[in-house]
């Protein structure tokens, strides 16, 4: 079969899915002069019938067209809003995440439009492929050879040099490739997430807690203004180390600096090297997760380890939940896997809705990767042992 044939064939197919879009269903009903359901009905399915003969011949569901837009079927299909296209795309060869030439998925398409019958079959179809793949791989790293910027890799990004830079109240932290790896307008979501992780204090009483990846300090900041009587900070990064040095993080009172990644830490807690530091164990009442240059399996396996950390049922834990926020579809995808799989561990999670103004073009100027992208609010997590 030939590129002409491919081409002719999808041109075919995108023809028959618009004509199941509400006006086209529309148009053509008042052509017909016919009002019955039941005439409608036979129409669609003449439509649905055409659909499929043509992906029996060969029109490929996840193949572009026009290549220069980028959309597929599915594409089409969630612009239509017609769920049982969409169902029936997801059971023949759909891929879920191919990006159009804007960046935008099929489901990123059916939520724009309001469409959230065929939004929600997509999503739960994303849901149930993500749970499966980890229960498949494990959450082994699968490195490539992508996997080498510090965006992405974490070794590559602790050789990385980082800025810190802007006015005061405007601040970020950047790496050499340009990408943020904190910025000062999370300002908002820092200050709700430390006021919700301290809430469970109890007056008097000792309070510690852990926060992993200090970047700009914000939500440590925070967390201070609770007058912990344990601090511990876990960082890796030289350069971040340094800045914390500057800004007299060391010489705070109660705040105990771990010079390495969280993995090393709790390796040398088990190995013996921390029980000096912690002669009653690790136990903390709030506990915070916002690494750089770490994947979702990195922040699944510090899941595993809350049961092992968190004091009691009192204790509180968050992470910071930009996972996936390039994309409503990824973003509602793993905000439904982490609660899943939080629960599975035998913690349950509630979220809190912050609003996150726009930061404009003037925030990200100079940004390689915007590492939010969603016009949604920011969802905050707050989970505790069940």
């Amino acid at each position: 079969m030939n590129d002409e044939h491919d081409e002719a064939l999808l041109a075919q197919l995108v023809e028959r899915i618009q004509l199941l879009e509400p006006t086209a269903l529309e148009l053509a009903r008042l052509e017909r002069g016919s009002s019955t359901s039941a005439t409608q009905d036979e129409f669609v399915e003449s439509i649905l019938d055409d659909i499929r003969a043509l992906v029996r011949a060969g029109a490929c569901p996840y193949a572009p067209y026009p290549r220069t837009l980028g959309w597929t079927a599915l594409h089409y299909a969630a612009e239509t809003g017609f769920a049982p296209l969409v169902q029936y795309f997801l059971q023949n060869g759909a891929v879920l995440y191919l990006l159009d030439s804007t960046g935008r998925t099929a489901g990123d398409i059916a939520f724009s439009l309001n469409y959230m019958e065929a939004y929600n079959l997509i999503l739960q179809e994303a849901t149930r492929a993500e749970l499966l793949q980890a229960a498949l791989n494990g959450f082994e790293a699968v490195e490539t050879d992508q996997d080498k910027s510090s965006a992405s890799d974490l070794q590559t990004f602790l050789k990385t040099p980082l800025t810190f830079a802007g006015e005061p109240g405007n601040e970020r932290c950047m790496d050499a490739e340009g990408n943020g790896v904190m910025m000062r307008w999370e300002e908002g979501i820092m200050a709700e997430t430390a006021r919700l992780l301290c809430s469970s204090r109890k007056q008097g009483e000792p309070f510690a807690v852990l926060n992993v990846g200090f970047g700009l300090g914000i939500v440590d900041t925070f967390l201070q203004e609770s007058k912990p009587t344990k601090h511990v900070i876990i960082e890796a990064h030289p350069d971040v180390l340094g800045y914390m040095r500057s800004l007299g993080w060391h010489d705070k009172p109660g705040v105990l600096i771990y010079h390495g990644t969280w993995q090393a830490f709790l390796l040398a807690y088990e190995q013996g090297e921390l029980a000096s530091q912690f002669p009653e164990g690790l136990a903390f009442d709030a506990v915070y997760f916002d690494t750089f240059s770490e994947h979702y399996r990195d922040l699944r396996q510090f899941f595993d380890q809350l049961p092992n950390i968190l004091r009691d049922q009192d204790s509180l834990f968050s992470w910071f939940h930009g996972l996936g926020a390039t994309s409503r579809l990824l973003y509602d995808v793993y905000t439904a896997v982490s609660e899943l799989e939080l629960r599975d561990i035998g913690l349950s999670t509630e979220w809190t809705e912050v609003a996150v103004e726009d930061a404009g073009e003037v925030t990200w100027k100079g940004i390689t990767r915007r590492y939010w992208d969603v016009a949604s609010s920011y969802r905050l997590p707050i989970c505790r042992l069940r």
